[in-house]
């Protein structure tokens, strides 16, 4: 992928802007951004919410989860999961592309977000050597494409973009050992998904851990162990991170004042809201709408 940061950056404003929204027969995603560095230096322990894959073109480094640190150079392609501490580190800069994105389970089949699902917990989420792996080539192949334009170029891109994002998942699981779950485990998973698309869909309403749970039919106590489980994080957490999630797209999408964005994510007051945004994105929403402005406006 021998490309120029200034294509780098036309080619993934392109897709920022056209396969944002991805959605297929099986499978459909939304893509919180696309993204390249010619040089990218070590940056900060962060996470997500969301899965993002990173492929290196060229630099060596370290990517480091928990207390593992495995190795980055040439060819290297993986996997940051959601809701775990990560850091990508090097000193001399690393040329490598990038992509955030998570799955709409409501727009995908049962298979498709099980499969997902276990991909959150997989073992394996880094491949070395992986040049000629058919992701790294249809990765290749829409920055391609998307730098260099075609007549057809919006139906091309999103085509092209959802074969790459469904292509992960057999990148990352051709090296894994599935195993069944239990019917427990099974039953578990179901409750937090409910949980989840429930929160999803009530965030401007209040959102106690003891409502969530009577929506349900299940203890609180239970409610909350499951959150823990399997997601690695409290209830309030999540749900902090949502309100917070929802408020980015509406800040990006809408024209919405900062306090309508805080009413619709559900913060009782301005001062709340700014609090915990900057808190969880690193820069209070005011100047997150500024900088946004400004990188839209460069393209």
């Amino acid at each position: 992928m021998e490309f120029t940061q200034h294509e780098l950056d036309i080619g993934n404003a392109l897709l920022n802007r056209h396969a944002a929204n991805v959605r297929g027969r099986e499978l459909s995603f939304y893509v919180h951004y696309w993204g390249g560095e010619k040089r990218l230096y070590t940056n900060h322990l962060h996470k997500h919410s969301f899965f993002e894959i990173c492929y290196v073109i060229s630099g060596e480094g370290h990517y480091e989860e928990g207390s593992t640190s495995l190795p980055l150079h040439d060819g290297t392609l993986f996997m940051s999961r959601p809701h775990l501490r990560h850091q990508i580190v090097s000193e001399d800069g690393l040329y490598i592309v990038f992509v955030a994105f998570e799955l709409i389970a409501s727009e995908s089949s049962e298979e498709g977000v099980a499969r997902f699902r276990s991909l959150e917990k997989s073992e394996t989420y880094l491949l070395e050597n992986a040049s000629q792996h058919p992701a790294v080539i249809l990765w290749h192949a829409l920055l391609r494409q998307s730098v260099v334009g075609s007549p057809f170029l919006q139906d091309g891109i999103v085509g092209v973009s959802g074969a790459l994002l469904s292509a992960f998942e057999g990148a990352f699981a051709d090296a894994r050992a599935r195993s069944k779950q239990t019917d427990a485990a099974a039953a578990s998973s179901t409750l937090v998904h409910r949980a989840k698309l429930y929160i999803r869909d009530n965030l401007s309403q209040e959102l106690s851990l003891s409502s969530v749970a009577d929506y349900l039919h299940v203890s609180s106590r239970h409610l909350s162990r499951l959150f823990a489980e399997e997601l690695g994080q409290s209830y309030s957490q999540y749900v902090r991170q949502e309100r917070i999630r929802h408020a980015v797209a509406l800040l990006t999408t809408t024209e919405l004042s900062i306090k309508s964005v805080a009413e619709e994510s559900g913060f009782d007051t301005v001062h709340y809201f700014t609090t915990v945004f900057k808190s969880e994105m690193g820069e209070p929403p005011g100047q997150f709408v500024k900088r946004l402005k400004e990188q839209t406006d460069m393209f």
